[in-house]
């Protein structure tokens, strides 16, 4: 079997999202069967590429296994750029590595799982001195960013050979059927959902005009009008009694050296000392001396009547619009713009090395706990 070493070097927007409008592929490293290695300028400037997706497809059909340190991620960028890989047999170093340790290892890095097999540890000057510091792949020189790509191409093919010695008859299954699953996920990510923005943003709309509603009914009823019901140390205040604090402004008078005076407003603190409506459940304090637990399972606990009832209730159901409007129905459309995705559609994330107990988990967004109530939002492309 030939195996084939590939890693992909790429702009930084939101961790190099491979399908954002906003990243590009800037190189590809490539560490042959037969030892040679070649890297490729993809997009790193103004020079055409297409010459080097051509050979590199042509190194691709040669070989029969490709390996790779977080291979989805680099597998999705030669996929848009067209370069076929997904009828190749696969081995990702990193969920390789997160099987071996007994799945307790989230989101094994390269660096760590080489020095833990005694290599020499990972190059790490470009995210350092330049991606921790804003700077972008293409403005990183190209003589350091080459060395960076090599030894992480060279690092792997290490790696996946420390791995070897470690794999048994036990979990040689499991990491067979683990790396076959990553081409599911990939093409899974890459089709995304399609999503109604323009509906989504509505109903969003509707909810703000509830929240605000519900707001400006809690601020007359404590007659507060500075009352913020998302500051948990303002619920806290207004709940159990103490202290809540605001930004105003004041007006002072400034005298010159000459005896010049004129008229200044300054930044303050207003602290507004609130009345009691309920005692706190006991051990319900909470770090910062003087406030209380307000998450729902306490605001639930709380033995309340009356007019105070009708306060928690209020809270209760803010909360709950808040989420829904925040994270999904205004906060999906936003994060839709935020990751440059096109056609409303989102590519959330399917993840491997996470979860002890081995099942998948989902993150940006979470693809797998959206709210009920959003359900008719997802449109299907097949009807």
């Amino acid at each position: 079997m030939k195996l084939l070493t590939l890693d992909c070097e790429t702009t930084i927007y939101e961790s190099g999202n491979p399908f954002s409008t906003n990243n590009k592929l800037c190189y590809i490293g490539l560490r042959l069967d037969d030892g040679t290695y070649k890297d490729f300028n993809i997009e790193y400037d103004e020079t055409s590429y297409g010459e080097q997706l051509n050979e590199i497809q042509t190194i691709i059909d040669d070989h029969d296994c490709i390996i790779g340190f977080n291979l989805k991620f680099d597998l999705h960028w030669c996929s848009r750029y067209g370069i076929r890989c997904t009828d190749k047999r696969c081995f990702d170093t990193q969920l390789v590595e997160f099987i071996l340790r007994n799945q307790s290892c989230v989101f094994p890095s390269l660096d760590d799982t080489a020095i833990y097999y005694g290599l020499e540890g990972k190059l790490d000057i470009v995210k350092t001195e330049y991606w921790n510091k804003g700077i972008d792949t293409p403005n990183v020189p190209e003589d350091i960013l080459r060395e960076y790509l090599k030894q992480d191409v060279l690092q792997t093919y290490e790696v996946f050979l420390k791995q070897q010695s470690q794999i048994t008859v036990e979990n040689k299954v499991l990491i067979s059927l683990a790396n076959q699953d990553l081409f599911a996920l990939l093409e899974i990510e890459k089709n995304g959902m399609l999503y109604d923005v323009e509906q989504s943003r509505k109903l969003g709309d509707g909810i703000q005009k509830e929240l605000d509603a519900i707001d400006e009914e809690l601020r007359v009823f404590l007659q507060c009008p500075q009352f913020q019901p998302s500051s948990r140390d303002h619920v806290s205040a207004a709940l159990y009694g103490g202290v809540l604090k605001y930004p105003d402004k004041e007006t002072y008078t400034f005298t010159y050296k000459d005896g010049r005076t004129k008229e200044k407003t300054r930044n303050i603190i207003v602290e507004k000392q609130m009345p009691r409506l309920i005692f706190p459940l006991k051990g319900s304090e909470v770090a910062k001396g003087g406030y209380y637990a307000v998450n729902e399972p306490t605001l639930r606990s709380l033995r309340a009547t009356g007019s105070t009832k009708k306060f928690i209730t209020l809270i209760l159901k803010r909360s709950e619009l808040e989420k829904r409007r925040g994270t999904y129905l205004h906060g999906l459309p936003d994060l839709i713009d935020t990751m440059g995705w096109e056609s409303n559609v989102i590519h959330g994330q399917l993840n491997q090395c996470v979860t002890v107990t081995g099942r998948l988990s989902s993150s940006r967004p979470n693809l797998q706990n959206f709210d009920k109530s959003i359900s008719d939002l997802f449109i299907t492309r097949y009807a």
